[in-house]
């Protein structure tokens, strides 16, 4: 068979011809990366896409760049991801491969807050596009749906085993504020029984019409006197109003222990309002 003879090598150079051919395309595709048809193109990462409550999440935003068109270090990204917080530092990393840089910026989170919160199921949380500018341009880029996981059960729920008070505690006082202030009253009294062996006090013509009061402390002194007889409220108020005026009028040691007395747990009782009225009138006595 003749045309065998020839056939043979022709079909041999066909198949080198075709090997070197794939040789050469395939060694010219690997020298270089294809560069991106955008400028900038970002996509956002995380994970896992369902977590616990509290439990850290991965948030990473991968944007790459072309340098022949975009400088890298003229692209900034903002990226607000409340309600998650942050559990440490942002770690930025660039890399680059040809033409292209890729910049990859990552977030590790975690959800402590309500909108987390669902017990007995998972809460949705979505997220604000990030955005990436540069020069005058921007892009958003949206991140993956994300929820978060309760890790309590529907049984807990129902029947919780922890409770909490929602009301604030009474104060709490190192000393009584009561048997303190009756303890300053005392004190002061005494102060002002000695006070009055040594310094004789003015005797004053006692006019059969009986002037109104003529200073700050007089009438605020007056209308502790009147809230004796009224409520625990108004002996509060009026009170607390006569410590204002002592400590501005120069009675600067008479006006804590009124403050004390005005805003005690139990509150000024009748007995305790007329005891500092007499209290501060000698006090008065005494300045005049």
């Amino acid at each position: 068979m003749r045309w065998a003879r020839w056939l043979a090598p022709v079909v041999a150079l066909g198949i080198a011809g075709a090997v070197i051919t794939l040789a050469v395309s395939s060694g010219g595709g690997a020298a270089e990366p294809q560069a991106p048809r955008a400028a900038v193109s970002a996509e956002a990462l995380l994970q896992p896409h369902v977590a616990l409550f509290g439990a850290a999440v991965r948030a990473e935003l991968r944007i790459t760049v072309d340098r022949r068109r975009v400088d890298p270090r003229t692209v900034h990204a903002t990226a607000r991801l409340a309600p998650f917080s942050s559990l440490g530092p942002i770690r930025i990393r660039r890399q680059a491969s040809g033409p292209v840089t890729l910049i990859r910026i990552r977030y590790r989170l975690h959800c402590v807050a309500a909108a987390c919160s669902r017990p007995g199921g998972q809460a949705s949380v979505p997220l604000r596009p990030a955005v990436v500018r540069w020069g005058s341009h921007r892009l958003a880029v949206e991140w993956p749906p994300e929820a978060i996981a309760s890790r309590l059960t529907v049984g807990d729920f129902a029947h919780p085993s922890l409770r909490y008070a929602a009301d604030a505690p009474g104060p709490a006082y190192r000393f009584d504020p009561v048997v303190v202030g009756w303890t300053s009253i005392g004190a002061a009294a005494a102060l002002v029984l000695a006070l009055g062996v040594f310094v004789p006090l003015k005797v004053r013509r006692v006019d059969v019409e009986v002037e109104p009061p003529s200073s700050d402390v007089e009438r605020a002194l007056a209308r502790v006197v009147d809230s004796a007889r009224g409520s625990q409220a108004d002996r509060r108020s009026a009170i607390g109003e006569l410590a204002d005026v002592l400590e501005r009028d120069g009675f600067g040691e008479l006006a804590p222990l009124a403050r004390r007395i005005a805003w005690s747990s139990e509150g000024p009782s009748c007995e305790v309002a007329s005891e500092l009225a007499l209290l501060v009138r000698a006090a008065l006595e005494v300045a005049a």
